[in-house]
């Protein structure tokens, strides 16, 4: 039924729970995965104030962070697909618009569907459906399964 499944995740604890579900439904289905993290523009941080001046955060040091942290999760997700048998390929895209990035890796990777959390990162947010998760679910041409 769905032979490649998109599994977008920023590392939160209902992403990565979503994640383990993904691929458990992936064992049952037999399908392959992809775990997708996007992270944001280094330009955009530092011209929507996120990377203060006084900070003085070089990009190099931001690049081995975001990059850290994406091996990070992504090693965590390829050893338990391995773990379950599932074919696994990971993914980190920057760009500024997670939603776009999810649907276009998703598109681009031949995915049939994508399974994410209902929300990310976010104290209040958490209380409703995610800003992103609303955008994939609104925007997207390919099922989107939302893990509660």
């Amino acid at each position: 039924m769905f032979a490649h499944i998109l599994i977008p995740t920023d590392g939160s604890e209902l992403s990565t729970r979503a994640s383990h579900g993904a691929i458990q439904l992936a064992k049952a289905l037999r399908s392959r995965i992809t775990v997708v993290l996007v992270s944001p523009s280094f330009n955009r941080l530092a011209n929507e104030g996120y990377v203060l001046p006084e900070l003085d955060v070089d990009r190099a040091d931001w690049e081995k962070g975001v990059n850290g942290r994406a091996k990070s999760v992504f090693d965590a997700a390829a050893a338990e697909a391995a773990k379950a048998g599932v074919p696994c390929e990971t993914l980190h895209v920057f760009r500024d618009e997670p939603h776009v990035a999810i649907i276009d890796a998703a598109k681009d990777h031949g995915c049939d569907l994508i399974v994410m959390g209902s929300h990310g990162w976010g104290g209040f947010r958490q209380l409703v459906l995610g800003s992103e998760t609303t955008r994939v679910l609104s925007q997207s041409t390919i099922p989107v399964l939302v893990y509660r």
